[in-house]
């Protein structure tokens, strides 16, 4: 499994460096990335050129398009319950605009 934190070998192939400075090598079994312009390996999202083609660089330097969405949405049939409550005067409303209705809102 990868890890959240953006880095240059982004499996996504998102990440991107705005000095055109990245270079990925392989060093014996594993791919290394380095900055021509510093001279060193690439620190990743930490760079100030730094940046993701797909927008999904956070601040922290999580990659959103690695993070698992953790709020799901309500089954329609429990909104759908709730809109009596939340908007009582929808019916009454739509009516008026000509808008068929079954039954009350």
């Amino acid at each position: 499994m990868f890890s959240t934190e953006c880095t240059p070998l982004c499996p996504f192939r998102a990440f991107k460096c705005t000095k055109n400075a990245l270079v990925i090598r392989r060093r014996r079994d594993r791919l290394e990335a380095l900055c021509e312009w510093s001279g060193d390996r690439c620190i990743g999202w930490r760079c100030q050129f730094a940046v993701c083609m797909r927008h999904a660089l956070l601040p922290d330097g999580t990659c959103s398009l690695m993070v698992q969405r953790k709020e799901q949405k309500p089954p329609i049939d429990e909104e759908a319950a709730k809109l009596p409550t939340k908007y009582p005067d929808l019916g009454k409303k739509l009516k008026r605009r000509g808008v068929d209705v079954e039954g009350e809102v």
